[in-house]
């Protein structure tokens, strides 16, 4: 990546800058006192970097490859059913309209649709010394959806304000999934930690490989599940690094209007959270890859806890799904809109 700008940003002001590029993909940053955000626009408009500036911590996971431009480095068969693997490096992307690959009314979706890996349009909305805000939209090339998304960065203050619109541009109504792919790593959870949030319920994926945790589809009251031994466990402590490898998900949900989660450090003094809109986004994915796949894609050697926001369970029988009203409906010529916030909470300062 071209170097970031050096020099030191005024105290109590904010800063925004797109002149950056990482192969060929647009890199905007925004900055404060506290927070530094890159955002690839050329990519999905991923948030890369979410970095805490007092403690020198990028929050987001970050695997050891590359970050590639998928219109540079091509796979091998490109339709295939882990596309999203192919070119997956950590961080926080945004998701739709699906989840697994498949046919949806004669449109064939790639792993995790196909948002995450088009180029979005943006543009510099607000550069105050108060506040920044940047604007990114998109149209994917097989669902007639423009995706449109607002990010704001206020002047003292460690959160990031995300507001977005979603547009049905087809004459036929699109029933849909939603999802903000949000993810950790190290350094932050090494010596493990631990996940706070409003959910009420606890349920694991049945569709994960043996190495798992979790005991499949018997529904906990969280943060209590059942794990492999039939025993109950609290699903809410993150095991250090050092602990035994295994893979899970799970679904956390019944949460109030406005959902939250806040994943702390083991000493707990140090927090990234996380509200949404609970009437869009009505689960909350917990994934873990420790270190326990040893085949493609992740060969033995990926530790990533993700918490991500989803609008539905990831399907087994999408058409099912669809027709129990499991996806998100978007009628014909018409919008909806939602909102995220990201935070970081530091008990130190």
């Amino acid at each position: 990546m071209h170097k970031i700008p050096s020099k030191e940003f005024p105290t109590h002001r904010c800063s925004i800058n797109d002149d950056w590029s990482y192969k060929n993909m647009r890199v905007v940053w925004m900055e404060n006192d506290f927070l530094r955000i890159g955002i690839l626009v050329g990519r999905g408009s991923d948030i890369f970097e979410f970095k805490y500036k007092v403690r020198d911590l990028n929050f987001m996971l970050k695997l050891d490859k590359e970050i590639h431009n998928p219109a540079e480095m091509m796979s091998q068969i490109r339709d295939t059913t882990n596309q999203m693997e192919d070119y997956y490096y950590g961080g926080w992307q945004e998701v739709m309209p699906n989840s697994a690959a498949g046919p949806y009314r004669n449109a064939s979706l790639g792993q995790h649709g196909e948002i995450w890996m088009i180029p979005w349009k943006h543009a510099i909305v607000e550069n105050s010394a108060s506040q920044v805000v940047l604007k990114c939209w998109t149209r994917p090339l097989r669902i007639p959806l423009l995706v449109e998304k607002t990010l704001t960065l206020k002047h003292n203050s460690c959160t990031l304000f995300i507001d977005e619109k979603l547009s049905n541009e087809g004459r036929t109504d699109l029933d849909i999934m939603w999802g903000h792919h949000i993810a950790f790593g190290l350094p932050f959870l090494k010596n493990g930690g631990f996940i706070e949030t409003n959910a009420k319920k606890i349920v694991a994926e049945k569709s994960m490989p043996d190495h798992r945790l979790f005991a499949p589809e018997i529904e906990g009251v969280w943060p209590e599940i059942m794990n492999q031994n039939h025993e109950v466990i609290d699903a809410s402590i993150i095991p250090p690094e050092s602990a035994m490898p295994y893979s899970d998900l799970a679904y956390l949900s019944g949460f109030d209007s406005k959902a939250f989660y806040t994943i702390f450090n083991n000493d707990r003094d140090l927090g990234f959270s996380v509200s949404w809109n609970a009437g869009i986004f009505k689960y909350l994915w917990y994934w873990q890859e420790r270190f326990a796949t040893q085949d493609a894609p992740w060969w033995g050697k990926t530790y990533a806890i993700a918490l991500e926001p989803w609008t539905t369970k990831h399907p087994s029988d999408p058409l099912a799904s669809i027709a129990e009203g499991d996806y998100l409906h978007i009628s014909a010529e018409t919008s909806i809109q939602s909102w995220i916030e990201a935070t970081v909470i530091d008990y130190k300062l």
